[in-house]
């Protein structure tokens, strides 16, 4: 009776164990949830500020519906704050790398909107948590709006290239065999002309996506509606058909600087000269290529100098000084040719233009002659690339026709100009420059006497280019 009881008690035990083992087994087996992912979505640059606020707020919200956890974009700058990392230098590769560590951060998404003419580009960047550049989308749109429809596939393609899945695509059965298999969808386009793959061709350089390959594979959890050969967006090299070389080469499109000069003059009969004098120089240039992507057009562009003499005085010897001011000034129209392919990517601007310089004498003293020159010139400017993208030499050289004198000047002559110095672009836009010029005049007469005129500057500059 005992040992029928005991058997009994050993059965149910047992019976208990296996029943305990089977539903650790059924709980292994079934699919963990989708582990939620946290990403930080960084403000949107670019002059297009209109859309790049919509299109950042759009994508925001597109990444919450599928239930991926955002960080703000402020806390993450904080925390690289804290971290001694620059907020210029927060979005580079190393500073994710090493922010997302500490974080827990699965990606960080940055993006810029900008307005050529009718146009506007958007682009945005995704980087994984090792700071790499996974996927990069570019948007061409008539209108200041990112459409939701678009922001939604857009983050679902982002939470894959991240390593993770939508909430939408884990509750969805899958299809079933008498489910009919769902229509190839188009290339999606919105009403403003946006397209997500295919021919880039018309974007700038700047804006055009990587390589678009197709991959004939299922999505991971098996429930698209879209057939297998499913397009997917890898980072890979550009596509050879579509790439276009830059065209500013050792030029930016635009710059504006100012600074301080050194000048020297010597000439005329009897001779002038003075000594070294301080001036205040002033340049710039733009081309077409910062307003209009265009062959030909985008590298025609114009340029000014203005220089002015400070505190310049003359005297005879031993006798009175006198007040002189003198004022140089050039305009030009410029063509550039920029071959950014071969070493040192050289760059070549053909100027052509007009330009004075007077040199004025506040006496009545027959010895003191006041000069004033004006000519129509053509120079052309070669750049070098030194040290990409930071160090770049230029030299240049030019003939002016038909000088003109002014003031105690008479006749025509003729002149040349040469110029040369080391630009440098700090911080992306930060422009310094050093350099030297000199304007030669001769063939000019002064009381019947054939005179020449020197002019030199020595000068430093600081301004802001924009490439």
């Amino acid at each position: 009776m005992n040992c029928a009881s005991g058997d009994r008690m050993h059965s149910s035990r047992l019976s208990v164990i296996i029943g305990i083992a089977a539903f650790m087994a059924v709980l292994v087996a079934m699919p963990s949830p989708a582990e939620a992912q946290t990403v930080v979505v960084a403000g949107f640059g670019g002059r297009a500020k209109r859309l790049a606020k919509q299109a950042r707020t759009a994508l925001i919200k597109a990444l919450d519906n599928t239930g991926v956890k955002m960080i703000s974009y402020g806390q993450y700058l904080r925390k690289a704050k804290r971290s001694r990392i620059p907020g210029k230098r927060a979005l580079m590769p190393r500073s994710i790398r090493r922010l997302a560590g500490n974080m827990k951060l699965n990606g960080v998404i940055t993006g810029a909107a900008t307005q050529k003419g009718r146009r506007r580009i958007l682009v945005i960047n995704v980087f994984n948590k090792r700071g790499k550049r996974v996927l990069k989308k570019a948007y061409r749109l008539k209108k200041d709006v990112f459409p939701a429809p678009v922001a939604g596939k857009l983050a679902g393609v982002i939470v894959e290239k991240l390593g993770g899945r939508t909430v939408a695509a884990a509750a969805e059965p899958p299809p079933t065999a008498e489910t009919p298999p769902a229509a190839k969808e188009p290339a999606a386009t919105d009403s403003g002309g946006e397209k997500t793959g295919g021919n880039d061709a018309f974007l700038p350089p700047w804006a055009r996506t990587e390589k678009k390959t197709e991959t004939a594979s299922a999505t991971e959890t098996g429930t698209s509606t879209e057939p297998a050969a499913a397009t997917t967006t890898e980072v890979s090299k550009p596509a050879p058909l579509h790439k276009r070389k830059s065209t500013h080469g050792s030029v930016p499109d635009i710059l504006v600087a100012a600074g301080m000069s050194g000048n020297l003059r010597a000439g005329l009969n009897p001779r002038h000269e003075s000594g070294i004098y301080p001036g205040l120089r002033i340049d710039g240039r733009v081309f077409m290529g910062s307003f209009l992507d265009m062959p030909v057009v985008r590298d025609i562009g114009f340029s000014g100098l203005f220089n002015m003499g400070l505190g310049l005085k003359y005297h005879l010897s031993g006798g009175e000084n006198w007040d002189s001011t003198m004022m140089q000034w050039q305009a030009a129209l410029n063509y550039r040719l920029a071959i950014n392919s071969v070493l040192l990517a050289p760059a070549f601007v053909v100027r052509v233009g007009y330009g004075s310089t007077k040199n004025t004498i506040d006496t009545d003293n027959t010895a003191a002659v006041s000069a004033g020159y004006s000519y129509p010139f053509a120079a052309i400017d070669i750049y070098l690339m030194l040290y990409k993208p930071i160090v770049r030499l230029f030299v240049s050289g030019g003939y002016l026709f038909l000088v003109t004198g002014s003031e105690d000047v008479s006749d025509t002559g003729m002149g040349f100009t040469i110029r040369g110095g080391l630009d440098a672009d700090l911080f992306d836009n930060l422009h310094i420059g050093i350099g030297y010029e000199m304007w030669e005049f001769f063939g000019l007469k002064v009381e019947a006497n054939e005179v020449s005129d020197t002019y030199q500057t020595f000068f430093l500059r600081v301004g802001w280019n924009f490439k």
